[in-house]
């Protein structure tokens, strides 16, 4: 079925961008599994199509609730984001299954996107239940596991804070931080077994709705100080207070466009 969406809106870019990691790709058509839900979609001249999944789900995950046009007037008051727009305009920050997230998360720690989509990818094959008819895992539940269960995921380092996590997270729990204040919702987070303010943040932005969220990794401390700071050296800390402070609700989604040009070789 299809749905009318805001033209602006680049199915390829967001799903690529880094917030997400179970997707696969083929001839402009994207396979997603998000949690305990599997679905299709494309993008064809400004219309998004879905199959397996209903219109408010879908819609959510792909992030098109929210007040895109208002992102854009914030974006474009900024000359160094404004700039950036004719070829980034489409992103949107999702809102994925908090869990999966999580988990996806903890697994990113100084890793590349190959790796974290076969981590995740082998999380769900070794412990979720096949979804009927879209020949994928549903992301496990919170379980304890067996010792040594994760060792064949090759999750390095990683492992024992996942095999922690699994064995502590309850996903009630998870999902209610988003009713929380932004501070509360972080202190919350960090507490977790291998869940840092970077890994927390991403969480919090790509999961739970909190646009003012500004994960920093490596391009975006190298970009902020560069832009943002004139060369100076500037703290995670720092970095994500200034881009708070300029972009407010929008912060999740600047560091998107930020992180994907930095990635692209266009700052």
């Amino acid at each position: 079925m299809a749905r009318n969406v805001p033209p602006a809106f680049d199915l390829a870019l967001t799903l690529r961008s880094g917030q997400f990691f179970r997707y696969r790709e083929e001839a402009g058509n994207f396979r997603v599994v998000d949690g305990a839900r599997a679905f299709s979609c494309r993008s064809t001249d400004g219309e998004l199509e879905v199959d397996g999944c209903g219109d408010a789900p879908a819609r959510r995950f792909l992030g098109l609730d929210a007040d895109h046009s208002g992102a854009l007037d914030v974006l474009r008051a900024d000359p160094r984001t404004a700039a950036l727009l004719d070829s980034y305009a489409g992103m949107r920050v999702m809102q994925q299954d908090p869990w999966q997230c999580l988990v996806s998360f903890v697994c990113s720690a100084m890793s590349n996107v190959k790796r974290i989509q076969a981590n995740v990818e082998g999380i769900a094959e070794a412990f979720g239940v096949p979804i009927e008819g879209a020949g994928a895992n549903a992301f496990p539940k919170p379980q304890r596991l067996a010792k040594g269960a994760l060792r064949p995921i090759r999750l390095g380092w990683r492992e024992r804070y996942i095999d922690e996590l699994f064995g502590s997270v309850d996903e009630a729990w998870l999902a209610g931080l988003a009713g929380k204040s932004f501070d509360e919702a972080r202190a919350a987070l960090v507490e977790l077994p291998g869940v840092g303010v970077k890994v927390a943040e991403c969480t919090m932005a790509f999961s739970l709705g909190f646009g003012e969220s500004c994960p920093v990794d490596v391009w975006i401390r190298r970009i902020a100080r560069r832009h943002f700071f004139g060369g100076k050296r500037a703290t995670d800390k720092q970095i994500a207070a200034r881009l708070r402070r300029k972009f407010g609700k929008w912060t999740a989604l600047a560091q998107q466009i930020l992180f994907q040009a930095g990635r692209d070789g266009k700052l």
